[in-house]
């Protein structure tokens, strides 16, 4: 198995897992922000998805494979209680897998030609779309740790 195999598999064990979590919740609990927080179950689940796509398809100059308005609805900064509309909350479901088979069809196709390098928020260089895999994983593991957390909140 590639390094590269081996992100992916990280990558879709771990939306798969959040996809088991949330399809257990009802509505509600998914649009529930607790007193304290910023943002709810949902948001966390659309931010993680965001974010990827941000990080290896933005920066790589291509396209996203998800709306504007669900790229709008849970980009860094974005808040929940700012939305006009609850955003479609299947579509942010399906999105968990439907973004990373993409992903893999388009690694396996090396449509990624080249990428706009930035600084990280831990002060460290991600360089390609592979280190952005990688950092995108990382990231993805922290908000885990929030969406788990909340979801204990919410009951």
């Amino acid at each position: 198995m590639t390094h590269t195999e081996f992100e992916l598999a990280i990558l879709y064990t771990n939306r798969q897992k959040l996809k088991e979590i949330i399809e257990q919740l009802p509505e509600q609990k998914l649009l529930h922000i607790p007193a304290g927080f910023s943002n709810n179950v949902l948001w966390q689940i659309g931010h993680i998805v965001v974010s990827n796509q941000r990080l290896i398809y933005m920066r790589s100059g291509l396209p996203l494979h998800i709306s504007d308005t669900y790229n709008n609805n849970f980009k860094i900064g974005s808040d929940p209680k700012k939305w006009t509309a609850t955003p479609d909350i299947q579509e942010v479901k399906d999105s968990l897998i439907t973004t990373i088979d993409r992903l893999k069809e388009d690694l396996g196709n090396n449509i990624f030609k080249s990428y706009e390098a930035f600084k990280s928020s831990g002060g460290f260089m991600v360089s390609n779309h592979l280190e952005a895999l990688t950092y995108a994983n990382t990231h993805e593991a922290e908000h885990t740790g929030s969406l788990k957390y909340l979801i204990k909140v919410v009951g």
